[in-house]
């Protein structure tokens, strides 16, 4: 009884490592990106749209939802606007990483692929 329940308690030792090890390893990859953004254009088959114009759609819904509240095209355009100001944001963000010693980069892949791998084990062997 006591040996099954060092190896409950063992196996969650182990889950909460691993997952320590992998959110540890992501932490130190994430802290050697940085991350810009710029205002330019962004191209929509094949045209560069300036990142102004993408506020258009929303204003002509917004104006279109005004005269007519009911309108299903207007409410469709509005949202349309919307996602198209959501995507030029995300598109125009430029990540980029510093560089890093061997060592740092082996260290950081090592402590993820190993919580991964204690993770899993913990989880697959629970089972058996």
């Amino acid at each position: 009884m006591s040996n099954k329940n060092n190896k409950k308690a063992s196996d969650y030792l182990e889950f909460y490592m691993g997952i320590v090890l992998i959110v540890s390893g992501i932490f130190f990859l994430l802290s050697k990106a940085v991350v810009h953004s710029g205002f330019g254009a962004w191209s929509i088959a094949g045209m560069n749209v300036s990142s102004g114009l993408v506020i258009i759609p929303l204003m002509i819904g917004i104006i279109w939802l005004v005269n007519n509240p009911k309108s299903i095209i207007a409410r469709l355009i509005t949202i349309a606007g919307s996602i198209f100001i959501i995507a030029s944001i995300i598109m125009n963000i430029r990540i980029t990483f510093t560089t890093t010693s061997m060592f740092d980069y082996l260290v950081m892949m090592l402590l993820i692929a190993g919580g991964i791998g204690l993770v899993l084990k913990s989880i697959f062997m629970a089972r058996k």
